[in-house]
């Protein structure tokens, strides 16, 4: 076998036993690498001492139980950093609009808010826009609703008090139950009359919510068929953005 095979191998091996860790696996025996790379423990000991002298993973306790470490942050950091979700964004705006000729958006979160980073309006002449820049909070509006049923649930109940009135809480609270379940939001008029709303929620790598893309439009427009043929091509095009931002479907 050339050194150059072998080399390739390596760096093989090296990415199985990085990929060994994930969100609810950060720490693990060597025996538990073992079994999830499938390297014989000389070989395992040998790469582990190479990551381990690069940063990229430590050892701890006794017995010892393997992390990834710094080396992995800042190869992370320097990937989102790269990312433009706008530019990531567009073509799944796009091909909705192409597909159902309604306005189309993308909202990050900000705090207890949700900023508009990108729109693409629909064509015919009856349309609804709020415009890039618009702010909203996350207690009204499906683009908002589809955020907040996914936040840390400590977070969620301290912008949930901002709603004072307390049966309008309650009705919050059923609606991210369902939200939850169902993986889009939908509501009617709660800004504009007459508006259908259409949202599902943007998750980046770590599994944190940090925006919504959502679909708008006249409910005359919006049968029961269509409101559910649109919230599973939403949802469908949501999923495919926190993919490419590295988010991993449980």
């Amino acid at each position: 076998m050339s050194d150059k095979t072998e080399n390739v191998r390596a760096i093989d091996r090296a990415i199985d036993v990085l990929e060994c860790f994930a969100v609810d696996r950060h720490s693990l025996s060597i025996g538990e690498i073992e079994k999830r790379a499938r390297l014989s423990r000389p070989t395992l000991y040998r790469i582990l001492s190479t990551l381990m002298r690069r940063g990229f993973v430590r050892k701890d306790g006794d017995p010892p139980r393997y992390r990834l470490d710094i080396g992995i942050g800042r190869l992370a950091d320097a990937w989102t950093n790269s990312l433009d979700i706008v530019r990531l964004a567009t073509p799944l705006l796009e091909g909705l609009l192409e597909r159902y000729d309604e306005t189309v958006a993308l909202y990050l979160r900000k705090d207890n808010t949700r900023l508009c980073v990108a729109e693409v309006p629909s064509r015919q002449a009856l349309s609804y826009s709020r415009g890039l820049g618009y702010s909203g909070s996350l207690i009204r509006g499906a683009s908002g609703l589809a955020i907040l049923a996914f936040v840390d649930p400590d977070q969620a109940a301290r912008i949930i008090a901002e709603e004072h009135d307390a049966e309008q809480a309650r009705t919050l609270r059923r609606k991210l139950l369902d939200i939850q379940r169902d993986g889009y939001a939908l509501s009617g008029g709660d800004f504009i009359a007459g508006a259908q709303a259409i949202a599902s929620p943007v998750f980046d790598r770590r599994g944190e919510a940090i925006g919504s893309l959502g679909l708008f439009g006249p409910s005359a427009r919006f049968p029961a068929k269509r409101v559910t043929d649109c919230a599973r091509a939403v949802k469908h095009s949501a999923s495919s953005l926190s993919s490419l931002l590295g988010h991993r479907q449980s």
